[in-house]
Order: C-alpha cells, then sequence, then structure tokens
C-alpha cells in the first residue's frame, strides 16, 4: 500500500489538500509509516540517559541511539562493557575496541533513532567514587597491623622456647 502511495504522487500533502476528512484519516496511518521510514525519531540526551540498566540500555554511538537490551547478553565483552558507556556519547568507547563488520552490520537491529546533539553535554560531570571518612585518630589501625605482627612472632618465640626448655640433654 506505501508503493501505491509513492506511484500516486511524490508529497502527501501536495495530495490531500483540499480533500474530505475521511480521506485524509483513511491515508493517514500509512503515510505516518511511511515518514517514520524515512525520517527517524529524534531523542533527547536526557530521554536517552535514564535508559541505564540490564533490562533497559541505550546507547548513543555516532549520533545514533541503540537499545542494546537485547543484546545484554550476548556482547563478548559482557553487560557491564555495555553499562559503562550508557548516559554518555558512547563512539569512542565502540571505536577503541575495532569491533568488526559484522558487529556494524549488527547494529542495524538495534537502531532506535537519532540523537539531538544540541542536547549532549560537552563534557561529563565528574563524579568521584565513594571513598570512606577521613579518620585523623588511627589508633585503632596502628594497634591492629602491630599485633597482627607481634602475635604470630610472640608464638614462634613460645614455640622455640618450649622446645629448648624440653629437650632432653
Amino acid at each position: 500500500m506505501i508503493s501505491n502511495v509513492r506511484e500516486q504522487g511524490n508529497n502527501y500533502h501536495s495530495r490531500t489538500k483540499g480533500q474530505p476528512r475521511e480521506f485524509l484519516q483513511s491515508w493517514g496511518p500509512i503515510c505516518s509509516k511511511e515518514i517514520m521510514a524515512s525520517d527517524p525519531k529524534i531523542h533527547l540526551f536526557e530521554e536517552v540517559a535514564k535508559h541505564n540498566e540490564v533490562k533497559d540500555c541505550w546507547l548513543i554511538i555516532n549520533g545514533k541511539v541503540y537499545d542494546v537490551t537485547p543484546f545484554m547478553d550476548d556482547h563478548p565483552g559482557g553487560d557491564e562493557v555495555l553499562l559503562a558507556a550508557v548516559g554518555k556519547d558512547a563512539t569512542n568507547d565502540f571505536e577503541d575496541v575495532g569491533h568488526s563488520d559484522s558487529a556494524r552490520e549488527m547494529m542495524d537491529k538495534y537502531y532506535i533513532g537519532e540523537i539531538d546533539m544540541a542536547t549532549v553535554p560537552l563534557k561529563r560531570v565528574y563524579v568521584p567514587p565513594k571513598q570512606a571518612a577521613y579518620n585523623p585518630d588511627k589508633t585503632p589501625e596502628f594497634v591492629i597491623k602491630i599485633l597482627q605482627f607481634l602475635v604470630p612472632l610472640l608464638i614462634l618465640g613460645l614455640a622455640f622456647g618450649v622446645r629448648h626448655y624440653t629437650k632432653e640433654k
């Protein structure tokens, strides 16, 4: 049916000008499919960044958005590699690995649209790793380390002493 629309004229809107509402409604779904096939959906970065879990994972590579959720279990590098690339432009991560031509062809089935590059932050906000709070009083830790060293030495000395005094002459 889409081919019929294409054969009847080049521009849907020019053909439907002045047509009754029923005609427009009947052709609307067909033409919307045709438009969707030629015009991919544009996603905002904030929308893509929300899909950052094993069961819902989207990646941005070369300005395109891919829903790689079905591929998480099959990825040769594991799902951790894919999860490390969410929430940013993963183009460099993808290119640095040197993926094969077949891997690049496989991406087509996960393609879901384009990214609005104006919404992608130029620099990713650095989130420092969580560290234990600074403990100025390190006395308990120091005592434990000393005991870990001294207790085995004490046992070894005691064993030599018992052997020396109980040895028959």
